[in-house]
């Protein structure tokens, strides 16, 4: 077995690790990322796992060198919102003029991303090692460094980062306690053909049985939707055909763009809210859904993910690995400045989602007037846009 000493394992190659990845390799540290999957192809049909990202996860794409490469291939930018409730007069508008922007976000398929930051990371000097056959052995100490066994390579590294998605086996190996909850909800994703043009326009309907997003691509009349279902509601959807699904799509919609058809295979993922109450140990540290998942109702968990990436960044710039006092406690502020945006995100969501998944008429009632109230004061819609940007 060889040994290789490196400065920093990263351990996923998503979009979070590969942005870390090149960052931290920007700042002159050796990195080395560990991914089972082949780099993303780029392909004519539109993904359907796509993210909104807002102007700070795009500036940290920019940083990389990708998002030039990203918005010049296929991005969906969205210059407004609108968000109603189809049991109560409930319904809030806001747009990217009412904060002198250009836009509000833009969706991005995943796998754009990760296609051209991996050739961002590569370029920076960073070394990917396609496998899945790879095992922690130590989380290191003072006097030594952390160490994975790769194949038939052992990897030594000041610092282990795991951004290995919710099912973080390095959050695992680590033994970073997390709180969870089921919201026992399926997201169906699918590309629909509308009749009307989206016009820019990212659209949320607040159903009884879970939120509907109809978001813009770069296709004007092709919008990508998340339906986050309740499980008996999902089971039925993913039973339909096709074309019963568009027709569902369109009725729970309002037909708010008309006629629906469904352009794509139907998937679906389980929704489950997830935290690390400890973000670190010894020389190991997580970011983006190793540490975090959230409900995608506000389309926020890559933003979570990438802010992450832009704080981590920020405290490790100059700081000597080796010293594992100095490294925790930079790690220690990474982790309360994090900590503190996951949970508010987190409290948001659950409101959000208890609030509109009940048909009860007093919390309607209520639900209408909060609405009502941002959608009459400027300056709180003001506000509610400039979060949706990141400018806050």
């Amino acid at each position: 077995m060889t040994r290789k000493q490196t400065d920093i394992v990263v351990v996923g190659g998503g979009m979070i690790g590969l942005s870390l990845a090149t960052k931290l390799a920007q700042q002159g540290r050796q990195v080395v990322v560990l991914e089972r999957h082949d780099q993303p192809e780029l392909t004519e049909e539109l993904a359907l796992r796509v993210s909104a990202l807002n102007d700070r996860s795009r500036s940290v794409l920019a940083d990389c060198g990708a998002w030039q490469k990203i918005q010049a291939h296929r991005t969906g930018p969205y210059n407004s919102m609108q968000v109603w409730d189809k049991d109560s007069p409930a319904h809030i508008e806001f747009s990217a003029v009412e904060i002198n922007a250009e836009d509000i976000g833009a969706i991005v398929e995943n796998n754009v991303a990760e296609h051209f930051l991996w050739e961002s990371a590569e370029q920076a000097g960073v070394e990917i090692i396609q496998t899945d056959s790879w095992k922690l052995i130590s989380a290191g100490d003072e006097s030594s460094p952390a160490e994975v066994n790769v194949g038939e390579q052992l990897l030594s590294a000041n610092l282990i980062i795991g951004a290995d998605g919710g099912r973080s086996q390095v959050r695992q190996f680590a033994e970073l306690p997390i709180s969870f909850w089921d919201y026992e909800q399926r997201g169906i994703v699918a590309n629909i053909h509308t009749e009307q043009p989206h016009n820019g326009v990212a659209r949320q309907v607040f159903l009884p049985t879970g939120p509907l997003a109809l978001l813009p691509t770069p296709n004007s009349h092709i919008v990508s939707i998340v339906w986050s279902a309740d499980e008996p509601l999902a089971a039925q959807l993913l039973s339909e055909t096709p074309e019963r699904f568009a027709k569902q799509v369109e009725t729970e919609s309002g037909r708010v763009l008309g006629a629906c058809e469904c352009v794509s295979d139907i998937k679906a993922f389980p929704l489950r809210m997830q935290y690390a109450r400890q973000w670190f140990h010894q020389r190991i540290v997580l970011a983006g859904d190793a540490a975090h998942t959230i409900h995608p109702l506000a389309g926020q968990g890559a933003n979570l993910g990438f802010g992450d990436v832009s704080e981590l960044c920020k405290q490790l710039q100059g700081v000597d690995l080796k010293a594992l006092n100095d490294l925790t406690k930079h790690l220690n502020a990474y982790q309360r400045a994090r900590k503190a945006d996951t949970q508010v995100m987190i409290a948001a969501m659950e409101l959000f989602k208890r609030g509109f998944g009940t048909a009860n008429p007093v919390v309607k009632g209520l639900r209408a007037l909060a609405f009502a109230i941002p959608n009459k004061f400027t300056p709180l819609k003001r506000k509610l846009a400039e979060v949706a940007l990141g400018s806050n």
